[in-house]
Order: C-alpha cells, then sequence, then structure tokens
C-alpha cells in the first residue's frame, strides 16, 4: 500500500511540473508575437468584397497571414452562426406569433366575405340565365313547328290511361274514412309513412322520386279533414316523420276564409294526442313577399328535436280550374320548389284539397324549371308520366297539363336577355294559355252534364 502511495505521489508531482513549464512557454509565445505584430507594418484595409480566403501557402504566403486568414474565417463563422441563431429565434418567434393569429376566432361574416359571396352568386345567377336562355331557344323552335293542341292531346291520353291497381292500394281501401274522395287511390308502395313502430298510421300522401340532379323527394298530400281529429293529428306526424322543412298549400283565394285556414293551421300552440304544434311567426304577402308565410315548430312527444315547418300559402290556383293571371307569382313559386335551402335529408310538401290534379300540375312545371336550369330541355311528357305513375289522379285533367307548360314558359321568358327570343315566348305563352282556357270550359260542361244525368238517375 506504501509503495503505491508513493508512486502516485511522484506521478502528481511530475504533472504539476510538467503543467507550469507548458504555462511559461505559451506566456513568452505570447509576448515574442505580440512585439512582432507591433513591429509589422500595418496593411491598407482591403475591402470585403475584394478579400479572398486562400488555403495554405499556395500563393506564396507566409505562414502568420494563413493563420490570420484562418482567425478571420472563424470570426465570420462565428459572427454567420449568431446571426443565424438569431434568425432561427425570430421565424420561431413570429410561428408562434401567426399560431397564436390562427387561434384566435375570426368573424364568420366579414365584410370582405359577404362581397365575394354576393359576387358568386351574381355570377351563379348569370351562368343560370345563360344556360336557360340556351335551352329556351331549342325549345321554343321545337315548339313553333309543332302543332301543340294535337301534340298536347295526344301526349295526355298516355298519361289519363294510367291507373292506379286496386291489389297494391289495399291500406287505402280500409282508410277510405280518412280520404277526402274515394277515386283517388293511393299506392301502398310509396305511402307516407308516421315513423317509429306505428304500423296503423296512415295519411292520405304519397313520396315521389323526383327525377332532378341530385334526386330529390317530394310529397304530394291532401288538406287534414277538419272535422277528424286523428287526420288532423296525422298530417302533423307525416311533416314531423318526413322531415317536411316546405309545405306549399295550393288554394283559391276564395276557397276557405281565415277561420277555416286557422282549422288547418294554428295561429298559436296546439296539442295533439301525440305530438305539439306551435306557431311562431307569419310573413304577409307584400309586393316583395309573394305569399302568406307561416312558420311552425313541430314538436313529437318524447322527442328531444323541434324541427321547424314553413307553410306558404299559395291562393292562386282555384279547384277543377286553371290560373287565368299571376303567371310570373306562380313561376316563380314552382322556382322556389327545389331551392337549395331545404336540407339534403329534408323534402318538401304540395298539398291541396284532394292532393292530385292541380298539385301534380304545379310539380310539373316546377320540374320543368330545374330541367331548365341543369341545361336541359324539358320532356313534359316523361315528366307528367313519372308524376301519375307514382300519385294516381296527379294532372287529373288536360286543361291542367296544358297550363303546366305555361310555368315553364314564364320562367325562361324572365330569364332571357333576348328581346326577340322574348317576343316569341310571349305569343307562345297567349296560345297555351287560350288553349288551356278553352279546355277548361270544355271540363266544365262536361262535368255539369255528368252531374245532370246522375241526379236523374237518383231521382
Amino acid at each position: 500500500m506504501e509503495k503505491k502511495k508513493s508512486k502516485t505521489n511522484l506521478l502528481q508531482k511530475f504533472a504539476e511540473k510538467f503543467k507550469k513549464k507548458k504555462r511559461s512557454k505559451s506566456a513568452s509565445m505570447s509576448r515574442e508575437r505580440g512585439s512582432e505584430m507591433s513591429r509589422r507594418p500595418r496593411r491598407p484595409s482591403r475591402s470585403a468584397s475584394k478579400t479572398k480566403v486562400s488555403g495554405g501557402n499556395k500563393e506564396g504566403g507566409s505562414p502568420n497571414a494563413s493563420a490570420e486568414t484562418k482567425s478571420k474565417i472563424d470570426l465570420l463563422e462565428v459572427t454567420a452562426k449568431g446571426i443565424k441563431s438569431k434568425e432561427s429565434k425570430e421565424k420561431k418567434s413570429s410561428g408562434e406569433k401567426k399560431k397564436e393569429k390562427q387561434n384566435i376566432p375570426t368573424p364568420t361574416k366579414t365584410p370582405s366575405t359577404m362581397a365575394l359571396r354576393r359576387t358568386d352568386s351574381q355570377m351563379e345567377v348569370s351562368q343560370n340565365n345563360r344556360c336557360v336562355e340556351k335551352q329556351m331557344k331549342i325549345w321554343i323552335d321545337s315548339l313553333e313547328k309543332m302543332d301543340i293542341r294535337k301534340v298536347l292531346e295526344t301526349e295526355y291520353e298516355g298519361i289519363e290511361k294510367m291507373k292506379a291497381d286496386a291489389e297494391k292500394c289495399q291500406v287505402f281501401e280500409k282508410k277510405l274514412d280518412q280520404c277526402s274522395s274515394e277515386s283517388i287511390e293511393l299506392l301502398d308502395a310509396n305511402r307516407v309513412k308516421g315513423g317509429g313502430e306505428d304500423k296503423d298510421f296512415f295519411y292520405h300522401g304519397s313520396v315521389l322520386n323526383c327525377p332532378t340532379t341530385p334526386p330529390k323527394t317530394t310529397i304530394l298530400a291532401q288538406l287534414p279533414l277538419i272535422d277528424n281529429a286523428e287526420s288532423l293529428e296525422s298530417f302533423w306526424l307525416m311533416v314531423a316523420a318526413q322531415k317536411i322543412q316546405r309545405i306549399y298549400v295550393l288554394a283559391g283565394e276564395e276557397e276557405f276564409d281565415k277561420k277555416q285556414l286557422s282549422d288547418y293551421f294554428p295561429d298559436d300552440f296546439k296539442e295533439h294526442k301525440t305530438i305539439r304544434v306551435n306557431h311562431r311567426k307569419t310573413l304577409p304577402k307584400t309586393d316583395d313577399q309573394l305569399n302568406n308565410q307561416l312558420y311552425y315548430e313541430v314538436v313529437p312527444k318524447d322527442c328531444a328535436e323541434a324541427p321547424f315547418c314553413m307553410v306558404e300559402i299559395c291562393d292562386f290556383w282555384d279547384d277543377g280550374r286553371v290560373p287565368v293571371k299571376d303567371y310570373a307569382r306562380i313561376a316563380t313559386t314552382a322556382a322556389s320548389v327545389f331551392d337549395s335551402d331545404i336540407d339534403a335529408d329534408a323534402s318538401c310538401g304540395i298539398v291541396s284539397f284532394y292532393g292530385a290534379g292541380r298539385t301534380g300540375a304545379f310539380l310539373v312545371g316546377a320540374l320543368a324549371i330545374e330541367k331548365l336550369r341543369s341545361g336541359e330541355q324539358p320532356n313534359y311528357k316523361d315528366l307528367g308520366t313519372c308524376i301519375r305513375s307514382q300519385r294516381p289522379g296527379a294532372i287529373e285533367v288536360l286543361s291542367q297539363y296544358i297550363f303546366s307548360h305555361t310555368i315553364g314558359l314564364t320562367y325562361g321568358m324572365k330569364h332571357c336577355k333576348d328581346a326577340g327570343l322574348k317576343t316569341r315566348i310571349e305569343k307562345l305563352i297567349a296560345q297555351f294559355e287560350t288553349l288551356a282556357c278553352a279546355k277548361m270550359a270544355e271540363e266544365e260542361e262536361e262535368d255539369s252534364s255528368s252531374n245532370a244525368t246522375n241526379s236523374n238517375t237518383c231521382e
């Protein structure tokens, strides 16, 4: 142990002596270098752009010059590293500030975004107008070449022959006491359902798959029976279950008064057995507002959701007749049926007293407008066949089928800029109006004569 200690002590003493010698040598070298530098004459300073970094003694430079350049390079590297570190810190701080700015909630509707939306909507409108005008030219050319009366009568013959099979309307046969008419059948395949597990639910309404892009469902239905509490309740259950956000009520100006209207659509709060209906507001008809609009909150019992439904009173179409005025109002109302403000999973409803004849003709007109918007020429025969196949009794008479063409023509004329094309459309509208009114007069005479024969047989 003593030998080991002595060895370590000797080693420590030797190391201390070596360190002292090294320090003294370095101090003397630094003094000599400082004296040499002081004696050496100063060189004229070079500009930063002319300085050249030379490696070693290639150009005959002294070793001291290479040392100087190395020290300069080291300084440049140090300063560059310092600048880079500062820049990286600044970038980090600016990045953090940007993140903080991004996290700050911005207003959803700023003036700039609202202006952009307005310009987008204006562009859509102008594009829609060009598309409609292009299709209107093709359509008008084809209408002017044909015998309108003969062609429409032939087309409607095929639609009128479409009758419902009694075997496909079995639920309708069992629930005739809740129907407005025995002659307007209801197909079992597409009748409206009440939702849930209520298999006994019934209401005289049909769910139609309309040929639109994207496909949209529309419901044609009768108005509820006022003196039947179950019918009134089923109507609002249908609205809630089918997610109907808009209801177009087709009626005449004097078809029902204010009291009758409140029986269908309450002025205040109305509670049924399984559903509550709360009237929230009314928008009266004005120059800008085409029809009276009633807004309802429809709340089924034991349901957390409270869907809203807007009821639009369209008092421009009398029962058993065709309109003879307000064509622009009718066309604008029909154009709103497939508006984009209705949710994707929601639907709209078109109702009248029977929910067949005028509702079907109105829907055909709305579909024709949708075809024009999408850049297609409307084929009324196909549209009428599609509606009649899903809703028996739709487009009940020829005059309604003729008038449905007027809806599409009026909408097209409104969106055309060509004055000559507008004049041609006006002439065709007058021609369709005259033909529809003449057919309506013939149909009224037939109805009166058939009623007279029926009364005589009863006597």
